[in-house]
């Protein structure tokens, strides 16, 4: 996948390889309908993976401010926390550590968020609309559609 970053950036290879293998395995589901029945069986699974990708890459600034501050700063942050460091380490930590910046593969998570909507879409087409219709109006409890499961980019 491509990422677009500056020359001072880099995206954070942890999101980036988990983005990718994410949707490795979205590609694996998509060609056939067995494939996809299989996904649908486990689309409780798939789809909180996906909201843990989200989460992780929308919090991603939060972390990534972690590798800015000074020695002290962290020290604080700990000590808030109740850890504390020896002061060699706190001394040595601070902002020089990371020099390039890392960000979050934002192009890596839009074109995961169309690859999953895809298959939803994909899977949303084997749903069969008369059964559906019939059980709805002898009041069954069924899902008309699979939008629940679809995704969007928050900015």
């Amino acid at each position: 996948m491509i990422t677009n970053v500056h020359a001072n950036e880099r995206p954070s290879r942890f999101l980036k390889s988990r983005i990718e293998n994410f949707a490795e395995a979205l590609a694996f589901f998509t060609p056939m309908p067995q494939r996809q029945v299989a996904f649908l069986l486990q689309i409780d699974f798939w789809d909180w993976e996906m909201d843990e990708i989200l989460y992780a890459v929308s919090n991603f600034g939060d972390r990534e401010q972690a590798w800015r501050l000074s020695g002290r700063t962290a020290d604080d942050l700990l000590g808030s926390q109740g850890i504390l460091l020896r002061a060699k380490t706190r001394k040595s930590y601070g902002a020089a550590v990371q020099v390039t910046k890392v960000v979050a593969p934002l192009v890596d998570l839009r074109n995961l968020v169309d690859q999953w909507n895809d298959l939803v879409a994909r899977c949303e087409a084997l749903l069969d609309r008369g059964e559906i219709e019939k059980t709805l109006i002898v009041g069954g409890k069924v899902l008309q559609d699979l939008s629940k499961y679809r995704k969007t980019l928050t900015p």
